[in-house]
C-alpha cells in the first residue's frame, strides 16, 4: 500500500523533509518520496541526511540493486570499493551492482541527499526501522546481517562484537 495518494498516474511533488517518514538507520529523519507501489517497482526514492562527523552504516554491498545518491546539501563521503571519494551540492554518484559501498559525512556541517534503489528497497528500511526499535539501536550482528539478506544490503564488515550500534548520529 502506498503512502501517497492513489494511483502513479498522479504526481507526486513534495517538499524537503517531506514524505513517508521513517527514522533511518544511523538514527536521523529519512523520507521516503517515492516507493515501490508508486513507481510499479521500478525504484524508490529517498530523502536522507548524515550528521556532522557521521560514520553511517556499515559498509555493504547489494548484488541485485543499483544505488544512485544527489547530493542536495554538505558533502556526502563515499567509500566506493577501495576508494573514498567526496560529493559536494549538486553532485551525483552511481554506485553499481557488487561494488561495496559506505556513505558517510567526513565534514563539520550537516549533508542532506536524495537517494535511489532500483529495484526498490524502502521496504528494508521500513523492517531496519522496526529491528532497531526492537533492540535499542543495537541489533545482533545475526540480525542484522539475516535483515540484509533478506533485502540484498549484504555487510561486508560489522567486526566480531555480538551486536552493532547502528544509531551512530
Amino acid at each position: 500500500m502506498s503512502f501517497f495518494p492513489e494511483g502513479t498516474r498522479l504526481p507526486i511533488v513534495l517538499g524537503p523533509d517531506q514524505g513517508q517518514p521513517v527514522v533511518g538507520p544511523t538514527g536521523q529523519p529519512m523520507f521516503i518520496k517515492a516507493n515501490s507501489a508508486d513507481t510499479h517497482g521500478a525504484y524508490a526514492a529517498i530523502e536522507y541526511r548524515h550528521a556532522p562527523g557521521a560514520a553511517g552504516p556499515p559498509a555493504h554491498v547489494h548484488h541485485n540493486h543499483e544505488e544512485a545518491f544527489l547530493v542536495i546539501e554538505g558533502e556526502l563521503t563515499l567509500l566506493l570499493g577501495d576508494t573514498t571519494t567526496k560529493v559536494g551540492p549538486g553532485g551525483f554518484a552511481l554506485v553499481p551492482r557488487g561494488t561495496v559501498h559506505r556513505p558517510s559525512n567526513a565534514s563539520t556541517a550537516v549533508t542532506r541527499f536524495i537517494f535511489v534503489t532500483s529495484p526498490p528497497m524502502e521496504g528494508f528500511f521500513l523492517e531496519m526501522q522496526e529491528l532497531l526499535q526492537r533492540t535499542d539501536s543495537h541489533p545482533s550482528v545475526t540480525e542484522l546481517t539475516d535483515l540484509g539478506a533478506k533485502w540484498d544490503s549484504n555487510f561486508v564488515d560489522l567486526g566480531p562484537a555480538e551486536t552493532v550500534l547502528m544509531h551512530n548520529e
